[in-house]
């Protein structure tokens, strides 16, 4: 009878510490898997890569030249944003103020040769946003461009003032 309640003892105890690690052990991969799959606000965008040489054979390059037009005449548009698309939905979609950023790359004009440089891309159709504000008034054009394997497109792009 002893050995019995010795032993009836023994499990109780045994089990009670077994089931105080189970709920440690419980407690410890909740706390992990809350803390695990926190959203980070700290988002920090990849940096746009330029390709300046490419022997696949299944690239081309594209360079966009813009220029604007108003009542004197036609000029170039230094510092215009100039956006390279897959389809024209997604232009749309980024002009309604989406949150969505769908441009393939943004680029702006440069001072000296007034072009925006996209190195060698993967042949197929793209869409160009370009665009600028110019003596406080806002020009915009949307053109479609064909780049073909090996060969060096260049667009030339002549921005028109925005009318809503």
């Amino acid at each position: 009878m002893q050995l019995n309640m010795l032993t009836v003892t023994l499990f109780n105890s045994n089990s009670i510490n077994m089931l105080k690690h189970i709920n440690i052990f419980i407690l410890i991969v909740v706390t992990a898997s809350i803390f695990s799959c926190t959203k980070s606000n700290n988002y920090d965008p990849v940096p746009q890569e330029i390709l300046y040489s490419d022997t696949s054979g299944v690239t081309g390059q594209l360079t966009v030249y813009v220029r604007y037009r108003d009542e004197f005449g036609s000029y170039p548009a230094n510092g215009s944003g100039v956006f390279l698309y897959a389809a024209y939905d997604d232009i749309l979609i980024d002009l309604e103020n989406s949150a969505e950023d769908l441009a393939i790359y943004r680029l702006i004009t440069a001072d000296n040769n007034n072009s925006a440089y996209f190195g060698f891309i993967n042949y197929g159709n793209y869409y160009i946003l370009a665009f600028n504000t110019i003596n406080g008034i806002y020009y915009e054009k949307i053109s479609i461009v064909q780049v073909r394997p090996t060969q060096h497109e260049e667009l030339s792009i002549t921005l028109e003032k925005f009318e809503n």
